[in-house]
């Protein structure tokens, strides 16, 4: 598959380019270079040009963000829906759908196939992670299809309904992914998606233009993305608090014949949109890199991921480091920007009683509760978040639960 270099929505070349990161990736000696840039032609924000290369997230996808769960098997099974997979289960409930057959792209371990499984329906999913696919079969006896929907979707036919839970924003072709589904239902199958929701740049958090996330979608884009690919609309809905980012849900019910005629998009809210966000991120971290800055001697790192690769990108801290810590096995032993990657433990346990600076800003809070359980004093925890005391009242972001 070749990265397009145009925009993945209208194909137009007219672009701005509001922020470039330039990421050390674990065990990666190059830095990956990526532009987030909005379309003048129809306001869709995207890597581009063009995006992280296909081989490049493949390999992401099966070595490091394997979108596994933890915890026994016998409790994963017995546990009450996720946050997500109730917003699926609510909006499947509240259109009155009779259990059929469900197909999830991008199932990862299977949490959500076992609940609507679970609710009568029979279950299938597709997901690239060898080790998610695994963790489906044996923790939930499901079948899930190893790879991305490219495949595993034409192979299907007669499907209810299709899932796609934080799916779309990961795949280089949108509207060719969204024909597939529309070939893979039913004449009355229904599709219901989510996605990060691109909207109110203040509600937006640090670093929200990411390595994994080749788009970022607007409510009005993605809906004229889906009534271009055959879909009708039947509801939409917005939760603004419960993750730290926005998320939209949508249920589409495919429409038996293709539109007439394509939507047009409108690029005006999506430029502003995209150059406002873009604005506030670089305020933010710059106040970032003034607190990193305070500290001259040698430090710690705890998160070994984007998280971090963003923050070595925007300050100077990386000659400081001692090594970055991480809860995963599977990043023990490797290295980020030439940094060892140790386990907790090895942190716990090292003679070097230096800061540690806690490289998240989704998980701040509890890395800081298993730094303190694990015996690290709290003189020694730096959280980067949680108090942007560099800030003014007036330039302070909004603190997002989650």
């Amino acid at each position: 598959m070749n990265a397009p270099s145009h925009c993945a929505l209208c194909k137009s070349r007219d672009r701005d380019v509001v922020q470039t990161q330039s990421l050390a990736l674990l065990n990666r000696d190059e830095a990956c270079k990526i532009d987030f840039s909005v379309c003048k032609a129809c306001g869709h924000l995207q890597q581009w040009p063009p995006p992280v290369s296909p081989e490049l997230m493949a390999h992401h996808y099966k070595t490091f963000a394997t979108y596994e769960i933890f915890g026994d098997a016998k409790r994963l099974r017995s546990a009450p829906p996720a946050i997500h997979t109730e917003r699926f289960l609510a909006l499947v409930r509240d259109m009155g759908l009779a259990p059929g057959r469900a197909y999830e792209v991008g199932c990862a371990s299977g949490e959500m196939l076992h609940q609507f499984k679970n609710h009568g329906w029979q279950v299938r999913g597709c997901d690239p992670s060898p080790s998610a696919v695994s963790q489906a079969r044996a923790i939930f006896d499901i079948d899930a299809d190893l790879g991305g929907e490219e495949k595993a979707i034409p192979r299907q036919k007669d499907l209810d309904l299709i899932l796609a839970c934080h799916v779309l924003e990961h795949l280089y072709d949108p509207p060719a992914t969204l024909a597939r589904f529309h070939a893979a239902l039913t004449p009355n199958g229904y599709l219901v998606v989510e996605v990060p929701c691109a909207t109110a740049p203040q509600s937006l958090p640090p670093g929200w233009f990411t390595f994994e996330h080749l788009h970022y979608y607007q409510p009005a884009i993605l809906e004229v993305l889906l009534k271009n690919a055959g879909f009708e609309l039947v509801e939409a809905r917005i939760d603004m608090r419960t993750h730290h980012y926005p998320v939209i849900t949508i249920a589409a019910r495919k429409m038996p014949q293709p539109p007439l005629e394509i939507v047009p998009f409108e690029p005006t809210n999506g430029v502003l949109l995209a150059h406002s966000y873009a604005a506030r991120d670089k305020l933010l971290s710059i106040a970032v890199a003034k607190r990193v800055a305070r500290f001259k001697e040698p430090v710690f790192l705890y998160g070994a991921g984007i998280h971090t690769a963003q923050l070595l990108d925007r300050t100077n801290l990386a000659p400081r480091i001692i090594a970055i810590a991480d809860r995963d096995p599977k990043k023990w032993g490797q290295t980020q920007a030439g940094k060892p990657v140790i386990s907790p433990q090895e942190l716990f346990t090292h003679p070097a009683k230096a800061p540690v600076i806690v490289s998240s800003y989704v998980s701040e809070k509890p890395i800081v509760d298993a730094l303190l359980k694990g015996g690290i004093e709290s003189s020694r925890i730096i959280p980067l978040y949680a108090d942007m005391a560099d800030l003014g009242a007036e330039e302070r972001p909004n603190r997002i639960a989650g």
